[in-house]
């Protein structure tokens, strides 16, 4: 009796079991090998090419205008006028310049370090007469943010420093810390901060908000997210401007709206507000950094004139050069110091953070191991009056 399959002749039986025997080798072979799982180079390819390319050109610019700078500064007669330029642009001017030094740590070379960014609501230059009237002259320094900056490590933390946390002066006095500023000056306010975070500052940098409008226009806007609409009037035109939410291209007057505004949130005003600012502040830094590396040069000369600081031409230099040897982009870290307070009695009735060292302990430690502190719950060793 024929074994075969019914209506097949002797050749056609051959080819089916050879078919049949080379299909069962391949199902044993395939059965010892691992599942295939697409990752997200085959699954996402134009993704995955375009975010090389943005980190590969993040990259070069940095490392492009690191070389461009230190070319600039180390050859020629246009050398040292574009240094000079710099450093004039930079400057505080002499006499707050010496008060900020003697106020500044020393900073350690190829070591991480400190540096204070301050934002003051000074009003000078903007013509608005009626306004400074109205303020009495105040300076405060509602922006206040401590920089650790870990070339080494390619990596930046921000920490907002709340502006109603509690400071104590040498006469004994309790006052916000953004009141320092126009109690003492600059000087005045780094040792503040220093103090408040238990780290020690090794620079600054300075720009008001009138500055702040300039600089951005002058980049010709920057993209953030606005959360919710925001609604203020313009400290320096009196006209009130609106922002919509959404992902968009803020000008400078709708970013010194999205930098100041507050009451629209309905809890954590400050702490929304302090994020806002930290938002803004990368979103200038991407802005520079997606420049066109043979701009470079001439935008930070711009952008200089709206920045005072201790920080001189060779100390740029030598940050870029450091900060380009990262095979990415800086890795940039966001967070805020305890923000969590009511009304203060003791204090004359103002509304003040709770006095909260251990928060700040725990938070520091954490930045100055060059850990990432987002999301830490830091007021919750509060010391909340009875």
């Amino acid at each position: 009796m024929a074994t075969g399959s019914p209506g097949l002749n002797r050749a056609q039986e051959e080819r089916r079991l050879e078919e049949s025997s080379r299909a069962s080798r391949g199902t044993s072979r395939q059965a010892l090998m691992p599942a295939y799982r697409p990752n997200a180079r085959v699954l996402y390819p134009d993704y995955i090419k375009k975010r090389k390319r943005r980190r590969i050109a993040q990259r070069i610019s940095l490392c492009v205008l690191a070389i461009l700078l230190a070319v600039v500064c180390a050859t020629g007669g246009y050398a040292a006028w574009y240094s000079s330029a710099l450093d004039n642009a930079l400057s505080m001017g002499s006499e707050q310049d010496a008060s900020v030094d003697e106020a500044l740590a020393p900073s350690v070379a190829d070591q991480p370090f400190y540096a204070l960014v301050l934002g003051s609501d000074s009003r000078e230059g903007s013509g608005t007469s009626s306004k400074e009237a109205e303020s009495g002259g105040n300076q405060r320094s509602d922006v206040m943010i401590l920089l650790r900056v870990d070339a080494r490590a390619n990596q930046v933390t921000m920490v907002s420093i709340p502006r109603d946390t509690p400071y104590t002066l040498d006469d004994g006095r309790i006052v916000k810390v953004n009141e320092v500023y126009n109690i003492g000056g600059a000087a005045a306010s780094i040792k503040a901060v220093s103090r408040i975070a238990g780290v020690p500052v090794s620079h600054y940098a300075e720009i008001h908000f009138s500055e702040l409008q300039s600089l951005v226009d002058k980049l010709g806007g920057v993209t953030v997210n606005v959360d919710v609409e925001l609604s203020y009037k313009d400290a320096l035109t009196g006209e009130k401007v609106t922002v919509s939410p959404g992902v968009q291209t803020i000008t400078g007057q709708q970013a010194q709206i999205f930098a100041r505004a507050r009451h629209e949130y309905v809890t954590d005003q400050d702490a929304h507000r302090q994020n806002n600012v930290r938002s803004l502040a990368m979103a200038i830094v991407k802005k520079v950094l997606d420049r066109p590396a043979y701009e470079l040069p001439g935008t930070v000369l711009d952008l200089a004139s709206y920045v005072g600081t201790d920080m001189k031409t060779g100390d740029i230099v030598s940050l870029a050069l450091a900060f380009s040897k990262g095979s990415s982009a800086p890795v940039m870290y966001s967070c805020s110091g305890p923000d969590k307070g009511d009304i203060s009695e003791s204090a004359g009735g103002i509304w003040l953070c709770y006095e909260n060292p251990q928060g700040w302990a725990d938070l520091m430690a954490v930045v100055d191991s060059g850990g990432n502190p987002e999301g830490m719950d830091v007021n919750a060793t509060a010391i909340v009056p009875e």
